[in-house]
């Protein structure tokens, strides 16, 4: 269900919202609707990788807060030069972690 959300925008942003809904001939919620969608994304990545390089977060943390897999969250940060600071070690430990699991 939607809910009305009321917020204040400049001028500029008013008139670039009303010249998309007039070029995509849809209503001007849906352009604005979108738009802070396609941010919030943003801003959920961002947030993730900077929790994430600032050892905050885990990697799966990070990719749950962004939303995204971890394997997508791992590409994500090979995009920004990030590397991730697991070990080989660490790998042994969660697979051995998985098999106790599966026996």
């Amino acid at each position: 269900m939607m809910k009305i959300f009321s917020l204040r925008a400049s001028e500029e942003i008013l008139k670039e919202v009303d010249k998309l809904s007039k070029i995509a001939k849809v209503d001007k919620s849906l352009i604005v609707r979108e738009a802070l969608e396609r941010g919030l994304e943003k801003v959920r990545l961002e947030e993730a990788i900077n929790l994430f390089t600032e050892g905050k977060l885990a990697l799966s943390e990070a990719a749950n807060t962004a939303g995204i897999s971890v394997g997508e969250m791992m590409e994500k940060l090979k995009e920004r030069g990030i590397h991730s600071k697991i070990t080989i070690e660490d790998l042994h430990g969660t697979l051995k972690d998985a098999l106790k699991v599966l026996k």
